[in-house]
C-alpha cells in the first residue's frame, strides 16, 4: 500500500506505477544488500516530485528503475502502464556532473537529441532557440562549454534534457556541486521553466529546502533497506520564489521533515 499523503488535494492523471518495486545487490563477497524493499508510489503528468532520504537509502537506486538502467529484483514500474525495460529517450536523466559535449556549441548541445530523432532543421532550430530563451541562454548560443560557468553549463544539460520532449524528467542531485547562490538561482530557473514547458519531474536531493522549494511533493526515503516514510504536499503557490522561503509555512513544513530525517538518521545508527 502507498505511503500516506499529506494534504493532497489536486488530483491529476496518474502517469507513472510503481508497485512493491525491491531491488537487491550481490556484493564481491557475495553478501545481499537490499536497496529498495517493497516502495510503492504513483506520479501524476506533470507533477514535480521530489525525492530525499538520508544518505544510502536508495534515492539514486529508484531514479535508476525508472531510468530503465537498474534492474530491479521484484515488483514493477510502468509509464502510462507500459512496464519499464530499458533506457528509452521518453525519460530524460540529468545527472550531478556536466554531461555536456565539450566539441559541441551551446545550441549543438541543445540540439543534439533532436537530430539524433532525425528532426527537420528547421524543427531543431525552433526548438533550440525555444529553449536558448527559457534558459536565458541566447547570447551564449555559439559559446563552448569551457567559456560558460558551472551554472550556465547546468541550464545547457537541463535545456538540452527537456528539448528531446521526453514524458519524463530524471534529475539526480544536478545543484549538488554548485554554490548556494548559484544553486538557489539554477532552482528559481528550473521552476519557472517547468512553468512554462510542464514535464514529469523526478527530482533526487539531499537539500531539504531545494526540495521544499521544488517539489509539488516530498517524498521521504527511510535508511536502507530504502522505503517509503512519508510524503508531504506543502500546497505552497504554483508560482514561487526564494521569499517563500521565509514564510512560516515554508519553515513548518522543514521542522516536520527535518525531524523525521533526524529520527531515522538516529535510529538508523542504532541498528549498525
Amino acid at each position: 500500500m502507498e505511503a500516506k499523503v499529506k494534504s493532497l488535494t489536486e488530483v491529476t492523471e496518474p502517469l507513472i506505477e510503481i508497485n512493491d518495486l525491491s531491488v537487491e545487490f550481490q556484493t564481491s563477497t557475495n553478501d545481499k544488500v537490499i536497496a529498495l524493499n517493497k516502495v510503492n508510489l504513483t506520479v501524476h503528468k506533470n507533477e514535480f516530485i521530489c525525492v530525499m532520504g538520508p544518505s544510502g537509502c536508495g534515492k539514486t537506486t529508484l531514479l535508476n528503475t525508472i531510468a530503465g538502467m537498474q534492474n530491479i529484483t521484484s515488483g514493477s514500474i510502468t509509464i502510462g502502464g507500459k512496464n519499464i525495460e530499458k533506457p528509452s529517450p521518453e525519460r530524460a536523466v540529468v545527472f550531478q556532473n556536466d554531461a555536456v559535449f565539450p566539441w559541441m556549441t551551446v545550441e549543438e548541445n541543445i540540439g543534439f537529441s533532436l537530430k539524433m530523432q532525425k528532426k527537420s532543421k528547421q524543427e531543431i532550430q525552433q526548438t533550440v532557440n525555444q529553449f536558448l530563451h527559457l534558459v536565458k541562454l541566447e547570447d551564449f548560443r555559439h559559446a563552448w562549454p569551457k567559456q560558460l560557468s558551472g551554472g550556465m553549463r547546468k541550464r545547457v544539460d537541463i535545456a538540452r534534457a527537456y528539448a528531446a520532449n521526453p514524458k519524463v524528467l530524471l534529475l539526480d542531485e544536478p545543484f549538488g556541486p554548485l554554490d548556494i547562490m548559484t544553486k538557489e538561482h539554477l532552482q528559481e530557473e528550473l521552476r519557472r521553466l517547468w512553468m512554462q514547458a510542464p514535464r514529469t519531474v523526478i527530482f533526487i536531493t539531499h537539500d531539504l529546502e531545494e526540495a521544499l522549494f521544488l517539489g509539488d511533493r516530498i517524498v521521504v526515503m527511510t535508511p536502507r533497506p530504502g522505503k517509503i516514510h512519508s510524503v508531504y504536499k506543502p500546497n505552497f503557490p504554483k508560482n514561487r520564489d526564494m521569499s517563500i522561503k521565509t514564510s512560516s509555512a515554508f519553515v513548518d513544513f522543514r521542522k516536520r521533515i527535518h525531524a523525521i530525517l533526524k529520527q531515522e538518521e538516529a535510529e538508523g545508527s542504532e541498528t549498525k
